[in-house]
């Protein structure tokens, strides 16, 4: 069993760095850093595979400058898993705090799902800020491998099997949702997301500095300005359709 480790860190961001890569030393974890797209102050046009009026439709927004950047890093390392012989991938960005028993449980969790194949999934969540409509798998010193077939939103850390880095990228190609926003949506529609509960990983509590504030002039993802004033409803309708979708793959 071969395992990658990328590390998403924006040129520049040397204090983020120090700090993820003393954390993952700490565990002994061995990674690369993967230079991060930095998206700011390009205008969206620059974007060659991204399409505002869908962006509109769905999101009932624009994507901002950051968001594209951040999902080009994370489009990226999947393209560069898949030129190695690895079978399984680690992403994390650099504004993480990785919890206790990371690595132990990680290993755990990837050594279960290596020995029973039959299990069928495309991308591991680590960072789950709740666990909504799943199904235990695996448990391993507290902490439950599941199958979250409502996905979670936070892309902070991740796990992608060589078959869901390919299925993503093909499904990927167009751009016009931020990148966990679209895994999320994808992964509750094919029902192959799986999730560790409780988490092993969570933010520092500072911005991102590929997805934040600091990443687009005090611009957030969360900013209301370019919102439609359909903004609320399309939310509401992405919410409502994830969770059908996961209903629906729980009882089948």
């Amino acid at each position: 069993m071969k395992v990658e480790t990328y590390l998403i860190n924006l040129d520049g961001s040397d204090e983020r760095l120090k700090s993820a890569t003393e954390q993952l030393n700490s565990e002994q974890v061995s990674f690369t850093r993967f230079a991060a797209v930095d998206g700011r102050g390009k205008p969206l046009s620059s974007f060659k595979n991204y399409n505002d009026q869908k962006a509109v439709e769905v999101m009932g927004r624009s994507l901002i400058s950051s968001e594209l950047g951040c999902y080009l890093s994370h489009i990226g390392c999947l393209e560069k898993f898949l030129m190695t012989d690895s079978d399984y991938l680690i992403v994390v960005e650099d504004d993480i705090r990785l919890l206790d028993g990371f690595k132990v449980t990680v290993d755990a969790m990837l050594e279960w799902l290596h020995q029973n194949p039959d299990v069928d999934w495309y991308a591991m969540n680590l960072g789950a800020k709740k666990n909504k409509m799943s199904k235990k798998l695996f448990t391993f010193e507290g902490r439950d491998l599941v199958r979250a077939y409502y996905y979670p939103i936070r892309f902070i850390g991740m796990i992608w099997s060589r078959k869901g880095a390919e299925a993503f990228l093909d499904h990927a190609k167009e751009m016009y949702m931020p990148v966990d926003n679209l895994a999320q949506s994808w992964l509750s529609q094919n029902g192959k997301g799986l999730s560790v509960w409780p988490a092993v990983v969570k933010p520092n509590g500072l911005d991102s500095d590929i997805d934040g504030a600091a990443a687009t002039d005090s611009i957030r993802r969360n900013d209301k300005s370019g919102r439609q004033l359909s903004y609320g409803l399309k939310k509401q309708k992405r919410m409502w359709r994830d969770r059908f979708n996961a209903v629906k793959n729980m009882i089948l």
